[in-house]
């Protein structure tokens, strides 16, 4: 639990640092942002030579936070130097590593070190989410949910990923989706999946659908098609209604026996609009009982999941 003596590190002063930085401020949290380069005007005092040097400098301040919010491909070697330094409260963005092997040696390295490990899937945090878990938590359950995860391809700023960030795109960004199914309805215990076609920056699949069982016995279906047209979106069926998430800002409920959908009032969405939705509550869950939060043992497993789905 967080105190006001406590310090916090932010590592990469870009475009989620600023809005994390916004966060921070807001709630009054003590907190250093490091860079590797100059930031004129930035919203906090940036440390522009980098994480290593900032930590030659610092050696005997270890913080009890960090948050590292820095390009995909930097994400592993910036939270190793971090958890082999002793921080012992990390969250970092997702998918945590490019790769199983990545996020198999951070689940690893923090176990050995005693370091809470978290990856940030803000999505579980919208307000939107958190009236549908209310709502499924009321209920005996979900029986049914489906999901996609089309992208529109032809709005991605190649320039700013990796070739290795591109090939592994559904890591890098769809993983929002199925980790809010996941999260929701419980991890797959079975699952088949089947994809078709290629795209020339993501050769494994541009079509994806399958289906399975997740380990709460909640039947699960998704489909997702790159370059054609959709959006992302969640589906799941009680047993009097159905909880539409799409897009996923917002819910909307459809009740049994009706063709109607009328759009749930959310509790405290302002913040969802001051900030960048569901960053306020992910912070304070961080910074508090770290409720609800993605385990880098989670993620671990989750990208058993994943890597069937996309097929990596």
């Amino acid at each position: 639990m967080y105190n006001k003596e406590d310090e916090l590190w932010l590592i990469g002063p870009g475009n989620i640092g600023y809005d994390y930085a916004k966060v921070l401020i807001s709630q009054k949290i003590n907190f250093k942002v490091i860079g590797r380069s100059h930031k004129a005007d930035w919203i906090a005092p940036v440390y522009e030579f980098g994480l290593t040097n900032f930590i030659k400098e610092n050696k005997n301040n270890v913080p009890k936070y960090a948050i590292v919010a820095v390009d995909e491909s930097q994400l592993f070697s910036i939270t190793e130097e971090l958890i082999n330094f002793g921080v012992r409260n990390i969250l970092i963005e997702k998918p945590a590593g490019i790769n199983n092997a990545q996020v198999e040696f951070l689940e690893s390295l923090s176990n050995e070190k005693n370091c809470k490990l978290f990856v940030a899937y803000n999505r579980r945090f919208y307000q939107s989410v958190r009236a549908c878990k209310k709502l499924i938590d009321s209920d005996p359950g979900p029986i049914n949910v489906n999901f996609t995860f089309t992208e529109w391809t032809h709005l991605i700023d190649y320039e700013s990923y990796t070739k290795e960030e591109l090939e592994h795109f559904f890591l890098c960004n769809s993983s929002h989706v199925p980790d809010t199914v996941f999260y929701l309805c419980g991890q797959p215990s079975e699952l088949q999946a089947y994809v078709s076609g290629s795209l020339k920056w993501h050769p494994t699949a541009c079509s994806f659908s399958g289906a399975g069982l997740t380990t709460k016995g909640v039947s699960f279906s998704y489909n997702a098609h790159w370059g054609s047209a959709g959006r992302w979106g969640i589906e799941i069926n009680l047993s009097d209604k159905k909880l539409i998430l799409r897009p996923l800002e917002k819910l909307q409920i459809q009740q049994l026996g009706s063709i109607e959908t009328e759009e749930a009032t959310l509790e405290n969405k302002e913040v969802d609009s001051k900030y960048k939705p569901g960053l306020f509550e992910e912070v304070k869950s961080f910074l508090g009982n770290q409720k609800d939060l993605c385990t880098i043992r989670e993620q671990v497993q989750n990208f058993k999941w994943y890597y069937k789905i996309a097929n990596y």
